[in-house]
């Protein structure tokens, strides 16, 4: 089912998947409303045709109020990852609340919501599948991620609303300033300095295939009331994810600094994170950073018959454009 027509509104939509996720909107024939906290950042969707920018904040309720009448849809694209515990919570988790009882009480047909796969929490070893306990430690992304999806069900519970959950993992392409551009900027050092030799795995899943399911989940029947996974099946290992960068710098160079030797490390980066009041779980991140995950998608094939379309080669390749803009490329 197509959503073309439909009025739809998205929070976080200056940001790097918002923004992917109204030109895919744009193009399908939506009419949406992009909700801007600071509108001379929406440079990337300026001209895009049935695209409305809309100045308000998650944390501003009376401004999503006044934007949500007459949507069909709303996408929750909104968060922020970095800061302390409280600064986060006021975000990530009350403003999901807000956007949710707006939703809600403007009738909207379906809220999708996104989510991640951090509020599993580090200590995940073998396949990760949705009904896998959240625990998501002391990080306070992955803890106000968890918190934030338990608002939503909450409000949903309350006000009859139908929603969807999608938990993507490292999303990387044109735009990404981290899993992009810093860690292009990591590998193309010669050599690439890394932990061990890089065969744990990684979850790098490319910006087109998130924006994909996220339509899925707006519109499938079977995506009401449900939560699901993003990530690339099989995983690869950070070698894999890394060597593909190093492809595109020209070399292969790698330098593994002994795995026992970061995680000697580790509780002492920790300690320096808690003083600017942002634990990382550190000893965790890097046990699961050597060890074989993966963030399984069997139940978005099963019940919305999908599954990733980019390869991580043609992924990588796609970067090349924004990874020359950037200078980082020649």
């Amino acid at each position: 089912m197509s959503l073309a027509g439909k009025t739809v509104f998205v929070t976080g939509a200056t940001g790097f998947l918002g923004g992917a996720l109204v030109h895919r909107l744009a193009k399908e024939g939506a009419q949406v409303k992009a909700l801007a906290r600071n509108p001379a950042r929406a440079d990337y969707i300026r001209d895009l045709d049935s695209v409305d920018i809309v100045t308000g904040d998650v944390s501003d309720v009376a401004s999503l109020e006044a934007h949500m009448h007459g949507v069909d849809v709303v996408f929750h694209v909104a968060a922020i990852a970095f800061g302390n515990l409280e600064q986060q919570r006021e975000v990530n988790v009350e403003g999901t609340r807000n956007v949710a009882l707006a939703a809600a009480q403007a009738g909207v047909e379906r809220l999708v919501h996104v989510s991640t796969v951090s509020v599993y929490g580090y200590r995940n070893q073998g396949t990760v599948t949705e009904d896998r306990p959240q625990l998501p430690g002391a990080p306070p992304y992955n803890r106000t991620k968890s918190l934030a999806e338990a608002a939503l069900k909450q409000i949903a519970e309350a006000h009859d609303l139908a929603y969807s959950i999608i938990r993507p993992s490292m999303i990387y392409g044109p735009r990404s300033t981290f899993w992009t551009k810093q860690f292009f900027s990591l590998a193309k050092r010669k050599p690439t300095i890394f932990i061990g030799q890089g065969e744990g795995n990684c979850f790098p899943i490319y910006v087109d295939d998130v924006v994909d399911l996220m339509t899925v989940l707006a519109t499938h029947p079977a995506a009401v009331g449900e939560a699901f996974n993003c990530a690339p099946n099989p995983s690869p290992t950070w070698r894999e994810f890394m060597g593909q960068y190093q492809r595109l710098a020209g070399h292969h160079r790698w330098l593994g600094i002994p795995e026992s030797v970061a995680i000697i490390a580790a509780p002492v980066i920790e300690f320096f994170l808690k003083l600017r009041g942002e634990p990382q779980g550190l000893p965790a991140l890097i046990d699961q950073m050597i060890g074989e995950t993966m963030y399984s998608t069997e139940k978005a094939k099963r019940l919305l018959d999908w599954q990733p379309q980019v390869s991580l080669e043609d992924g990588v390749n796609r970067c090349v454009p924004y990874l020359q803009e950037e200078g980082l490329l020649k």
